[in-house]
């Protein structure tokens, strides 16, 4: 698929995330609209890069179409635009914004429990979005990919697209 037609496909970017364990995903369930809970995964990798080696055991988040300026909900209830399924993310956890003539993200958090980092740096207003930036929602670790990123490395094991 070229990658014109796999961007018009997917969205400007891409949120890349190993799937929770069953146990964290009944916890998030069981949560539901309950107070948000603290988690301590110290065995995650600290490289986020190194999710792309493990591509076969990764949840690709895609988005709902976006406008020129829109701005997509992130948090643990069915009613937000990203739904992450973590004891440690808040109902409405923060929002990413994409604007599109400036071809560019950001994220705000929306005073959640356990914060929003972007590559470990608490977000405390909005902030932009690079490609290859890991972005935690509490302790779910995403890596933010440009969707031309994300194609040339499953078309040729690159990491960064020309």
């Amino acid at each position: 698929m070229k990658v014109e037609d796999f961007e018009k496909q997917m969205g400007p970017f891409v949120l890349v995330l190993r799937p929770p364990d069953e146990m964290t995903q009944q916890r998030a369930l069981q949560l539901g609209t309950k107070r948000t809970i603290a988690l301590n995964r110290s065995a995650v990798p600290k490289d986020a890069m190194s999710l792309l080696l493990e591509l076969d055991e990764l949840s690709i988040t895609t988005l709902p179409p976006l406008d020129s300026h829109d701005n997509l909900t992130v948090g643990r209830l069915p009613d937000c635009d990203v739904v992450v399924d973590d004891p440690s993310v808040s109902k409405h956890h923060a929002t990413l914004s994409w604007d599109a003539v400036l071809s560019q993200a950001q994220v705000n958090d929306l005073g959640s429990s356990n914060g929003t980092t972007v590559n470990g740096v608490e977000v405390k207003a909005p902030r932009q979005v690079n490609d290859g930036d890991e972005v935690c929602f509490g302790e779910a670790r995403f890596l933010f990919l440009r969707t031309r990123t994300l194609h040339a490395r499953l078309s040729t094991g690159r990491t960064k697209a020309k």
